[in-house]
């Protein structure tokens, strides 16, 4: 039986929307030509929750730091797990201008480099083949995210580009590699130089803003580091001059990884300070410790008295985002220079 999804934005706009049984409200409302704010698409993240103000949403398996009971008791509800029953009325928490539309791209890739570093971290290098619509460059805007598929199937997995965008036809991604995931396993045990891919994207909504000469602060946990990375490469691409800042934190030493890109992107971008952290040090370890968060916190403290208030662009789990925007908070960072993205 057909479903009706009506989706309200917060300036009032609404988009009605058929949805076909066993189909999730994002993806009807991306089969209508509206591509809502999302990113995991398997209800591990939380980005495209909102909120059931009218009717009956079946919710599918999700993650509990997505969406906890509480949570759906309180009447909110993930799009891309819920499955509408007859007609619903969705409230979504931005504006018409988060919503994009058309159809996102998808095209061929070929693993073109794999390494495993530390951390059970994989960097993944793939190149596009030549598509008659798409050409071979790989466009896209730093901080946006791709899903990947392997040639032989399974669900699809969102990753964010570390890479800027280019002509080349190439990406980079760097992905955390997680105990029984099913593309983790894939990567671990079967991915090979020359395997075909599909990426399908870009898709998202985090990026750069353009604040003229404000000081950009990216601030991230493990693989969070792949979307600063996009920005910060477009930056150096770009020449821009301004102070930048990117605070990365890990767990403990072995769990460094990316020391060769980001001493590469500090030559690039000279205005560029990168500070990596360890939360549970060891004797090997003589830099900063403490979560990314503290350091945060350490260097905001550190301002000097009349310095510009910085952007501060962040990546991570719930957990973390709550915790760095409450720490820019007491700063005294305004909310509106202070952009998320979860992972």
């Amino acid at each position: 039986m057909m479903s009706t999804a009506r989706f309200r934005t917060t300036d009032g706009v609404e988009l009605v929307v058929d949805c076909e049984p066993g189909t999730t409200l994002l993806a009807a409302a991306e089969q209508a030509g509206y591509l809502l704010v999302s990113s995991c698409h398997h209800g591990a993240c939380g980005m495209c929750r909102s909120s059931l103000a009218e009717g009956e949403v079946r919710m599918a398996d999700h993650s509990s730091d997505a969406l906890s009971d509480e949570d759906e008791r309180d009447g909110d509800i993930l799009l891309c797990c819920g499955h509408p029953v007859g007609e619903v009325v969705i409230d979504l928490p931005y504006d018409s201008s988060k919503i994009a539309s058309g159809k996102i791209p998808e095209r061929k890739v070929k693993i073109e480099e794999l390494d495993l570093w530390p951390g059970d971290v994989a960097r993944l290098v793939v190149r596009a083949e030549d598509d008659p619509e798409l050409g071979s460059a790989i466009q896209f805007e730093p901080g946006q995210y791709a899903e990947l598929t392997p040639q032989a199937g399974g669900p699809a997995r969102a990753f964010s580009f570390a890479s800027a965008p280019n002509w080349e036809g190439t990406a980079e991604f760097y992905i955390k590699l997680h105990e029984n995931g099913y593309f983790s396993d894939y990567l671990r045990t079967q991915a090979k130089v020359g395997d075909e891919l599909t990426l399908r994207g870009p898709q998202g909504s985090f990026g750069l803003h353009e604040n003229g000469p404000r000081p950009r602060w990216m601030v991230c946990g493990g693989t969070g580091l792949a979307p600063c990375m996009s920005m910060l490469r477009r930056m150096a691409d770009w020449g821009e001059t301004q102070q930048a800042c990117l605070i990365v934190g890990v767990n403990t030493p072995g769990e460094v990884f990316a020391t060769d890109e980001l001493a590469e992107l500090q030559a690039q971008l000279p205005s560029l300070r990168v500070i990596i952290t360890v939360a549970r040090p060891d004797q090997s370890w003589t830099g900063p410790v403490g979560t990314s968060v503290d350091a945060l916190d350490a260097e905001l403290s550190a301002r000097t008295s009349g310095s510009e208030t910085p952007d501060i662009y962040l990546c991570g789990p719930p957990g973390f985002l709550q915790a760095a925007v409450d720490c820019a908070g007491t700063h005294c960072v305004p909310g509106d220079q202070i952009y998320e993205e979860r992972i």
